[in-house]
């Protein structure tokens, strides 16, 4: 007879003791499929601007949105963590020998990504609380008021 090896439990199945291995594991996983859930949907996003520009446009507004500029922020640790997790995982298959080192790799690649990721977090969330300006917001002043100088201009 076959032993029975599945988990009895959520809570059992998080237990296991595969330890940091495990968890570098699911999390480079969850970060390739949340990588490939955007890229979907900024095609299918951006594909609408030809179709049916105003709604591109009201798209573009809801982006603006603190909830949207979270989820930015977590795309984007998905891409650094993947493609540091992704540098780890190459340099172990191409120097076996790493594999002794795999937790500290593995501790590197997240404290990398940690680090890397709190500039960024600060450009895409402090328009948020207004503590800086929006990126790009004075260019698009400036070129808004050359506009209006230039249709005025051109009135007769």
């Amino acid at each position: 007879m076959a032993a029975d090896y599945r988990a009895r439990s959520v809570g059992h199945a998080l237990r296991y003791r595969g330890r940091t291995g495990m968890w570098t594991w699911i999390l480079h996983r969850v970060t390739g499929l949340g990588i490939l859930l955007f890229l979907i949907v900024h095609v299918a996003d951006t594909a609408t601007v030809a179709y049916w520009p105003d709604f591109y446009d009201e798209t573009l507004e809801l982006y603006k949105s603190p909830l949207f500029r979270f989820a930015e922020v977590v795309i984007f640790f998905s891409v650094l963590y993947h493609a540091l997790n992704g540098m780890r995982i190459i340099v172990q298959d191409f120097w076996p020998i790493a594999m002794m080192h795999q937790r500290r790799l593995a501790t590197a690649a997240i404290a990398l990504t940690a680090l890397l990721i709190i500039p960024v977090a600060w450009l895409m969330l402090a328009p948020i609380f207004g503590l800086r300006a929006e990126p790009g917001a004075e260019r698009h002043e400036e070129r808004v008021r050359e506009r209006g100088t230039a249709s005025m201009e051109a009135r007769p």
